[in-house]
């Protein structure tokens, strides 16, 4: 019988399910990073929708932020082809990183 022991592990994989990896890009966390729109900080994270498996079978995120001043809505990819490679904002056209979060 194959046994997983997750103990001590953070991330979630497509089940939900505790694994090895993830990234810190959670809901409601705040990213230290200017709106596209009216140049304020900090956005939010909205939402975090799985994408897809990569090569490297770690999880693709689409991460959705929006401004706490206008509500403008922008987007990038968490896992972009590999692991800890991050997307740049659609609009913005910025790299979010780990340093970023508030």
């Amino acid at each position: 019988m194959f046994y997983n022991n997750f103990d001590n592990v953070q991330g979630e994989d497509r089940w939900g399910m505790v694994g090895k990896t993830g990234d810190p890009f959670r809901e409601d966390c705040q990213l230290n990073l200017p709106c596209y729109q009216c140049q304020q900080v900090p956005l939010v994270i909205a939402e975090r929708n799985w994408a897809a498996t990569n090569n490297d079978d770690s999880q693709r995120y689409q991460i959705v932020v929006s401004c706490e001043h206008c509500g403008a809505v922008d987007y990038f990819t968490v896992n972009d082809g590999r692991e800890g490679k991050n997307g740049k904002l659609r609009h913005s056209h910025r790299q979010p990183t780990i340093e970023d979060l508030i």
